[in-house]
């Protein structure tokens, strides 16, 4: 069983996606009789769909539905960590698996996952399709310490829901870095494009709650009209 506030959340952002709540959510009170939990239970509540940018909240006023700029079907809302999921209501996505093993950090991985240089890890690079479409090419590392099983059949559907569902795993914070990348030879071989071509390339590190990094990614996406979304609150004035 989940935290409660979680769940409430989770079933509030539904009533948002089926347009149950439109243009405001219900009041607090309102939520709390409908839960029927506490009021901090709501805030709690209210503060992950304000952190997602689902919401937007004006004091003295309630909680209102944002409405996003963009409303195609290639958005991808990088604070929920659904990832390319979230590409597609309608064809799943599914996974090539083009090497998995068990290794030993390395340098460069241990700096990132700041970890020794001889822990082991799991490396994972796959091509990620929706129908014909090809998604993204992805190379990721999960510390075993903290991921200690994987197989090529979890690699094919989604990590991320598979280790939330099954380590008890959080994945609250991520350092995220966007830049456009040229492929090399290597990488227009194994995804079928031009070498050189200009790719969006999202490099990704996610934490626990702890702020322990397990997990470090490089995806590059090959989606047409593809929208990013990050929700931003800056406190640094």
């Amino acid at each position: 069983m989940g935290l409660k506030y979680k769940e409430i959340a989770q079933d509030i952002a539904q009533k948002i996606a089926n347009q149950t709540f439109q243009k405001k959510l219900p009041s607090e009170s309102e939520l709390m009789g409908m839960y029927l939990v506490s009021r901090n239970t709501v805030r709690n509540a209210i503060d992950v769909l304000y952190n997602q940018g689902l919401i937007s909240r004006i004091q003295g006023s309630g909680y209102f539905v944002n409405e996003p700029l963009h409303t195609e079907d290639n958005l991808m809302n990088l604070a929920n960590k659904v990832g390319m999921n979230a590409l597609s209501n309608e064809a799943p996505v599914s996974s090539k698996i083009l090497a998995f093993e068990s290794r030993l950090a390395g340098r460069e991985v241990a700096k990132f996952l700041h970890c020794n240089v001889d822990d082991p890890v799991y490396y994972v690079k796959r091509l990620r399709r929706s129908k014909d479409n090809l998604l993204s090419l992805e190379e990721a590392y999960y510390l075993r310490s903290v991921v200690p099983y994987l197989n090529k059949k979890i690699c094919s559907t989604s990590i991320f829901k598979f280790i939330m569902d099954n380590y008890n795993i959080e994945i609250v914070n991520a350092d995220e870095y966007v830049k456009i990348h040229q492929l090399t030879e290597q990488e227009a071989v194994e995804s079928g494009r031009s070498v050189n071509e200009a790719t969006l390339k999202i490099e990704e590190i996610n934490y626990l709650k702890n702020e322990r990094p397990f997990n470090y990614s490089k995806t590059y996406y090959f989606q047409k009209n593809l929208t990013l979304y990050y929700h931003i609150s800056n406190y640094l004035h």
